[in-house]
Formats: C-alpha cells, structure tokens, sequence
C-alpha cells in the first residue's frame, strides 16, 4: 500500500475510535486512556513516510476534530535498545520491516513534537523494567489528576 492510503487507513480508524469509543467517554465524565493517537500519525506517516507534518496533521484534523490529549507519554528508547527488542519479538511487522532508517526518521518525528510542545509531550526513559516504567506513568497521570481536581 502507498503511503498515503496508510495515512487514511489510520485516520479513518481514528475518526471511528474518537466518536464510538473516546467522546462518548469523556462526555460521561470519564478519563480516556490510548496507546497511540494523533502524534503516531504524525511521526509514522508525516515525518517516517515522508508525507509532511502539516499535512498529516490537517488530515487528521477530520478525524480527531478538537479531541486532543492533556498528556502524551512519549516512551523514547534509543535505537541499539529497540533493535533489539524487536529481534526478541521475532519477524517485524508490515511498518517495522520496512527498516531501520525509517525507524530513525520517525523516532526524530516524535522528538521533534516533544521539542515542540513540551507542556503536553512528557518523555519518559522506555529502557526502564516494564514495572517500574507503569509504575511512573500510573504516578505522574495520578499527579496530573489531582493537580487537574485542586484547579476545578
């Protein structure tokens, strides 16, 4: 598949995921948790791809609407480290395959936009034990909850 067909294919599962699972959530007052959103985009298909960050982002703007994240955790592991991880994990999937260079320019994409909006892109060290790295992320999204709770 072209790249371009990748970056719709994730924006429309997007759009589905933000009006069937996320907005319904967050109407009802709840707290709303992903793995991946908007900033994926941008650093796989804007920067990794090569298709531009503006236009990935206007893209998804129809997708996502005005549902952004107050925090993103943006799990840097350095590139010696995730090689390795993923021989673990055994043959690489469809994105990893394509290599190595790839994975470098979309690993610059997320810095890029941890460099850019650093009031909302929190990076934390992914070379941490897997229980102590939860335990941190659980510890600052408690912190930014109470935070949230003692301004209204």
């Amino acid at each position: 598949m072209d790249a371009w067909t990748e970056a719709y294919l994730y924006a429309a599962a997007r759009a589905d995921h933000v009006r069937n699972r996320i907005l319904p959530r967050l109407q009802a007052g709840e707290n709303v948790f992903c793995d991946r959103y908007l900033d994926s985009s941008i650093a796989y298909q804007g920067v990794g791809r090569g298709l531009g960050v503006e236009e990935v982002r206007a893209l998804n703007a129809y997708a996502v609407g005005t549902i952004m994240p107050d925090r993103t955790f943006y799990l840097r592991l350095g590139p010696y480290e995730r090689e390795r991880r993923a021989r673990e994990l055994g043959a690489p999937d469809r994105i990893e395959a394509v290599g190595a260079d790839f994975m470098r320019r979309v690993e610059e994409g997320f810095e890029d936009l941890a460099r850019l909006e650093p009031e909302r892109i929190e990076v934390l060290d992914a070379s941490l034990p897997a229980e102590d790295l939860a335990r941190r992320v659980v510890g600052r999204i408690r912190e930014l909850q109470y935070t949230r709770g003692a301004d209204g």
